[in-house]
């Protein structure tokens, strides 16, 4: 006898919980509307209808592979970010809401009208490139990663989103291919702390190393995008980074060091997050 949409839940739930999964029942909810295809709203309304034994299976598999601490973004090959469908893959680092507030304080600067020169150092998945460009129709950008399977996503999230025209990729060890002269840079680098990694929740530790690890202090990459941006930049360009909690201050201080006016901007947690800085 099949299993209805309710006793499906409740007994994911449990085994989620059991896995020491963070919201049991709405992770749960989450893979089961993703896998009908329907809205979790739908779930509730329906609880009473049979789930086929084949979508139960698949289900079951879903669930496991959650339980066993892989992020749900990996699972359903996507994640939302500034109103964009993002593809991801375990190549990527999972784009969070807290990055949607860099794109938000970034594209504040400018006229959505004006023609703009834009970088994204560490682009990843690509999704604030492609937000950028989507929110800025008249900019150009340019989006470096040192991974070539990070950019294959990115590319193929410029495809899929049909803003390939906007955006040009380039493989890049931070600086290293990055040539001309930006009216804005942006970048989410790698920021947590070597040490820290082995006690982060164990969904970010599936997450590549690569886009976490900012060497002993967080800061080893951050440091190298900021002593370079000047020559990549003019008077009036705007240098946006996404941060650790405790290292914004600090980051903030160096680039006033260097000639720009930098400030501090909390995110929606009220943590310090980011630094936005204009070259004076």
């Amino acid at each position: 006898m099949s299993l209805t949409v309710r006793d499906s839940l409740a007994q994911a739930e449990q085994v989620l919980t059991q896995s020491g999964c963070t919201e049991p029942r709405a992770n749960a909810e989450f893979l089961l509307a993703h896998l009908l295809h329907t809205s979790r709203t739908w779930l509730t309304a329906f609880g009473q209808e049979p789930l086929p034994a084949d979508k139960q299976q698949a289900y079951e598999r879903l669930v496991a592979r959650h339980a066993a601490g892989e992020p749900l973004a990996y699972i359903t090959g996507f994640q939302p970010f500034c109103n964009l469908e993002i593809s991801v893959t375990p190549d990527v680092l999972i784009p969070r809401p807290e990055t949607e507030e860099l794109v938000e304080w970034a594209a504040h600067f400018f006229n959505p009208a004006a023609p703009l020169k834009i970088l994204d150092l560490c682009t990843g998945s690509g999704c604030i490139a492609l937000a950028l460009a989507a929110q800025l129709p008249h900019a150009c950008v340019t989006a470096a990663d040192i991974s070539l399977r990070a950019l294959q996503v990115a590319r193929h999230n410029a495809e899929r989103l049909k803003l390939q025209e906007k955006i040009t990729f380039i493989e890049s060890n931070l600086w290293e291919n990055v040539q001309g002269d930006f009216d804005m840079i942006v970048s989410n680098p790698p920021y947590i702390p070597s040490g820290d990694l082995p006690g982060l929740m164990r969904e970010v530790q599936a997450e590549p190393a690569l886009a976490l690890d900012g060497g002993p202090d967080g800061l080893r990459l951050t440091r190298q995008i900021i002593r370079r941006a000047g020559r990549f930049t003019h008077a009036g360009s705007i240098l946006g980074l996404e941060l650790c909690q405790g290292q914004p201050a600090a980051v903030a201080a160096l680039l006033n060091g260097l000639g720009w006016r930098a400030t501090v901007k909390k995110d929606i947690f009220g943590i310090e997050r980011f630094v936005l800085a204009q070259k004076i």
